[in-house]
């Protein structure tokens, strides 16, 4: 079995070919895995393609692999896009929210620049990307999945519902709702649609504090849904986790194949 799972960007998984590790991936199987010539790494392209790769050199803190063949793992991914609108939280929430929603299977991020969101998030720019960039590649890394979640530059809330593709599914948790379910709500959406012409849901998760009055008559402009996660009040990171949870459940996302 493989030591090692690792992202390379712009990896072209040619079999036989040999290939130099990235600095900071040779030195995760040098110095961390403590890997060895003749042992094995398994290397993602990010697009789907997973190739075993051996080890055939050291030198210094060079790692060299020589490709195995390029495959693809089925029943990884979910069978419909899930992509997750996630107003700015305090950073370590933020991370987490990131990190955990990739781990269970969104295939994309767009941060929310909302009316309640925390003022100081909205700063960083390049750092703070490169920063939740590298949080995603590590959790696809660790949780088995073979798609790169893309990860876009701040949008607001207009801008994220604009982005709806046509077909597509737009839920948002909200407190003030009662009686519509998220499950519910997206049987609802998905009855009688084949799942291949449903070009992607979009959960939309408000900042700590929620969306405001506005925000959430604006969200029904562009027929999404408001529904409920249940009784308790969750903060912004339970509730975008717990939702995309539901989503994927609903899709069956979390049955092996056997």
């Amino acid at each position: 079995m493989p030591a090692g799972r690792f992202y390379i960007a712009g990896l072209a998984l040619n079999p036989g070919e040999e290939l130099e590790l990235p600095i900071e991936i040779a030195h995760q199987a040098r110095d961390v895995l403590r890997l060895v010539v003749g042992d094995e790494v398994s290397l993602l392209d990010g697009a789907g393609g997973v190739c075993e790769a051996r080890l055939i050199a050291t030198t210094g803190n060079r790692v060299f692999v020589r490709l195995g063949e390029r495959r693809t793992v089925a029943g990884i991914e979910p069978p419909i896009r899930l992509v997750l609108c996630q107003s700015l939280l305090k950073a370590a929430k933020y991370e987490i929210v990131l990190q955990k929603c990739t781990e269970l299977g969104v295939a994309g991020f767009v941060p929310l620049v909302s009316e309640r969101a925390v003022a100081a998030m909205v700063a960083g720019g390049e750092s703070k990307q490169r920063r939740w960039a590298k949080i995603v590649t590590e959790a696809l890394e660790q949780c088995g999945g073979t798609y790169l979640p893309e990860l876009v530059e701040l949008q607001t809330l207009q801008q994220a519902l604009e982005g709806i593709p046509v077909g597509g599914i737009a839920l948002v948790p909200f407190e003030g709702e009662r009686g519509t379910t998220l499950r519910s709500a997206l049987q609802s959406g998905l009855a009688g649609r084949p799942l291949s012409e449903i070009p992607e849901i979009r959960i939309f998760i408000g900042p700590e504090g929620g969306f405001s009055a506005t925000e959430i008559a604006l969200l029904g402009c562009y027929a999404a849904t408001a529904v409920t996660l249940g009784r308790r009040i969750l903060r912004a990171e339970t509730a975008s986790i717990v939702a995309v949870t539901l989503a994927l459940d609903s899709l069956g996302s979390f049955e092996r194949n056997v």
